[in-house]
């Protein structure tokens, strides 16, 4: 679609406004649209708004929508002024009239709930790694070897089954463990490193039997055993286990 396309007469063409005012040089949609807002602007604040106020104001916000796309700057804004003036009085009133868009009293209820946190590098994560063993009493190597396989260091990972971050958490793990931004290294780390020091302690210090707790879930641990372990399970503790045998032989 052109430009031309979106000019504001194609928004006012004949027949398009109200029969009330479409007796009045049908044939110049311009002069249509300046006797509606002449109408609009003459309306008393808190009179109720009529049909063709109505269908005027949903005119002029759309006019307002197409300014913002097309509009790169603030440059031309004394030249736009006069044409949007009335926005803020119409018996709606919810328009900033300079920048065709909703006032901050309604534009705080649409702002993104979550903001993603800053990107963090390979030593942050380290150092993070290093602070919660010492709080969670667990080896370091551990934490790395389980975040490797986990998430290969990605903080934004996420698994085919929701699994989120660096030691990808599922949501209700994370809700157990009082995480409240799985995306956030600190808190991810933090969280998934007391959930494996539970297990370990659950399995009286069984690093098999945590580990596959971990991955494959502690209901199908107590159940079923080690023996009946998917084959990823499996791989997931030879992938784990082999980490923290090079890093603690270094």
């Amino acid at each position: 679609m052109s430009i031309e396309s979106l000019h504001s007469n194609a928004l006012f063409a004949p027949g398009s406004l109200p029969a009330s005012v479409s007796g009045r040089n049908t044939h110049a949609p311009g002069n249509e649209f300046a006797a509606l807002l002449e109408q609009a602007t003459r309306s008393e604040a808190g009179t109720p708004a009529t049909a063709e106020q109505a269908l005027i104001q949903l005119k002029v916000t759309q006019l307002q929508m197409m300014q913002g796309l097309f509009s790169d700057s603030d440059d031309d804004e004394q030249e736009r002024q006069p044409l949007f003036d009335f926005a803020a009085s119409t018996p709606f009133g919810l328009l900033d009239s300079r920048k065709g868009q909703f006032i901050d009293k309604y534009r705080r209820n649409v702002e993104p709930l979550y903001h993603p946190p800053e990107p963090v590098g390979r030593d942050q994560i380290e150092g993070i790694i290093d602070r919660v063993a010492r709080k969670v009493q667990l080896a370091p190597e551990l934490i790395r070897a389980v975040v490797a396989v986990e998430s290969s260091y990605n903080p934004t990972a996420v698994s085919p089954v929701g699994a989120q971050g660096l030691m990808q958490l599922m949501p209700a793990t994370a809700a157990d463990l009082g995480v409240r931004d799985s995306f956030d290294p600190a808190e991810n780390i933090a969280g998934g490193s007391r959930y494996l020091s539970q297990l370990l302690d659950k399995y009286a210090g069984d690093l098999d039997h945590a580990l596959a707790a971990y991955n494959w879930g502690q209901g199908n641990v107590d159940r079923h055993g080690l023996e009946k372990m998917p084959t990823e399970t499996r791989n997931y503790l030879a992938k784990v286990k082999q980490l923290l045998q090079s890093s603690t032989s270094v």
